[in-house]
């Protein structure tokens, strides 16, 4: 599995996709209109799967970048170029050119409301507390005015960062059996007891699905991908449907998809024209909300067409003017690997 060309981005684009049509049935609501998941008699619905299916590429993959550098500090300054140039260009766009064509309040009041630049600052805190609303935006909307829904899950995307710079630092990610147990024991206490864990309640699912992605990542040597395999998870969740274990069984095999999709199935790449995932994750709750401003009464089904292909515009977009210069940066030190050399006297040779 380690070695094969794989169709990560594509399954991070499809999931973007579905959270922005997941959420089109709760932001243009029309009678009778559900998600096919919810038809279908699941107990969850696309936007959570898309979800989920975000944290376990991301376990998988920040494992394995801290582990390419075994660097802390190199780490998390890669980690925080990537997720907070787009998030910060989100939210001064969202506040500063959004928010004042659509506030109900005059452009002056607006400016002046604590909650503008409050939206800005609390967001990149990346704390559980976060900031949804803009002063005055999208209060006649069917659903409420809310302006950024999908912010929530990123404070859990960050700490899960940290969570793999702390055990990268003590050295766990170089033990393979070690890591697992201390894996399946947060698991454990995510599932009896949660009130232990360091953890948001929101956060504990899309913790779950972290840590197998880690978990993959350790054994992707160990782990076979194949269509039988695919095939008997998928029979397996069907026949535990309806038991305790469920929940367990449809992680299991969710995250198998992942891999399964990532590695098993032949399709043409699309890296050369970039990533939007990350973007079009952004952009689709605010673009939708603009939408219901715009047009209340249109079905979801017009929403999810129409700012599905905004959103992956705008992420195209946010990945070739923010998104991939701000990647850039990862090879510049923050200072230099050895330390100057020195006179006689104790000072460099740039004479400080």
């Amino acid at each position: 599995m380690a070695t094969r060309k794989d169709n990560f981005l594509l399954l991070r684009v499809i999931a973007a996709l579905m959270v922005i049509y997941g959420h089109s049935f709760a932001l243009s609501p029309i009678p009778g209109a559900r998600d096919i998941f919810l038809r279908l008699n699941w107990d969850t619905y696309s936007g959570d799967i898309a979800v989920d299916i975000f944290f376990v590429l991301s376990g998988f993959m920040v494992s394995g970048s801290y582990l390419r550098r075994s660097d802390p500090v190199d780490y998390l300054k890669a980690r925080l170029l990537r997720i907070v140039p787009a998030l910060l260009a989100c939210l001064i766009v969202t506040a500063f050119v959004i928010g004042p064509i659509l506030t109900s309040l005059s452009l002056t009041d607006y400016l002046r409301s604590h909650g503008v630049t409050h939206y800005v600052v609390q967001n990149l805190k990346f704390s559980s507390d976060v900031s949804y609303t803009l002063p005055g935006v999208f209060q006649s909307n069917p659903f409420g005015p809310s302006v950024n829904g999908s912010l929530w899950t990123l404070p859990a995307e960050f700490h899960m960062y940290l969570f793999v710079a702390i055990i990268g630092a003590v050295g766990l990610l170089r033990s393979r059996k070690l890591t697992l147990l201390v894996l399946a024991g947060l698991a454990l206490a995510g599932v009896f007891r949660p009130e232990l864990l360091p953890l948001h309640w929101m956060w504990v699912r899309l913790a779950g699905y972290f840590l197998l992605g880690i978990a993959v990542q350790l054994y992707k040597d160990k782990i076979e991908i194949s269509h039988v395999g695919m095939l008997a998870l998928l029979f397996a969740t069907y026949l535990c449907r309806r038991a305790e274990i469920y929940p367990w069984v449809f992680a299991l095999a969710l995250t198998y998809f992942c891999f399964w999709f990532g590695y098993c199935v032949r399709l043409p790449s699309i890296e050369k024209y970039g990533d939007p995932s990350y973007g079009a994750y952004l952009w689709g709750w605010p673009l939708q909300q603009v939408y219901a401003a715009m047009f209340p009464h249109a079905a979801p089904s017009l929403s999810f067409l129409v700012c599905g292909c905004a959103a992956l515009a705008l992420g195209y977009l946010s990945w070739h003017t923010v998104e991939r210069q701000a990647l850039r940066l990862k090879s510049v030190r923050l200072w230099p690997l050895t330390a100057p050399a020195t006179t006689q006297d104790g000072l460099d040779r740039r004479g400080t």
